[in-house]
């Protein structure tokens, strides 16, 4: 790779996420190739292989990106100061609406990209997730400074594998709805802040 700028190598990097990201809000997992990537961006594909080895790491790496965006909006509602539960609750589920493809991700695809990434890979977006999960106790302290350590892990545990399960409740193919209709199943209007304020107001005030 031609010596370039640590500026332009970053540039490129978010080029190539960015091009993923664009095909990941149109194509399945399984359907996304290096070569579709490749295609989208403004430099060589063989570049491309020089940033990413394959798409789950680039996937991962945009997984990455949205954990840090979670993490500064955690950060700024924390800037607030202690919040009432309501609208703590409702920062919460703002701050997850915002992050659609990090949901979709989670529920979605999340075994197969850890498992498809190099394990360096792997360790750096461990420590983005890190810190947003420091980012969410650090938010919760300073609304609830009453909590001690185990009733925030039990806040913290309860609260993550949540948004592991949200999309698939709000977002469903044609043929998922068809298929629940022909079972009789009512699908209730959910939204992904409704789901997330009603389950944290419910965990600040248990116990």
């Amino acid at each position: 790779m031609p010596k370039i700028s640590k500026e332009e190598s970053l540039a490129r990097r978010n080029e190539i996420i960015d091009a993923c990201e664009a095909l990941y809000r149109s194509e399945s997992y399984h359907d996304i190739t290096m070569t579709q990537v490749a295609s989208k961006v403004s430099f060589g594909r063989a570049n491309v292989y020089n940033y990413f080895q394959n798409k789950d790491e680039i996937l991962l790496a945009l997984l990455q990106r949205e954990h840090e965006l979670w993490a500064a909006s955690l950060v700024r509602l924390e800037e607030r100061g202690p919040l009432a539960d309501a609208d703590l609750a409702e920062g919460l589920a703002q701050s997850v609406d915002e992050r659609v493809q990090m949901l979709k991700l989670l529920a979605m695809n999340l075994y197969d990209i850890e498992q498809n990434s190099r394990l360096e890979s792997l360790v750096e977006f461990k420590h983005t997730y890190g810190a947003a999960i420091q980012a969410l106790r650090s938010l919760i302290a300073t609304s609830k400074p009453q909590w001690d350590e185990a009733r925030m892990d039990c806040f913290v545990f309860s609260f993550m594998p949540l948004l592991h399960g949200v999309y698939p409740y709000v977002f469903h193919s044609k043929k998922q709805l068809a298929a629940m209709k022909e079972a009789g199943i009512a699908q209730p209007n959910l939204t992904i802040c409704s789901m997330v304020r009603e389950i944290a107001l419910n965990l600040f005030q248990e116990g």
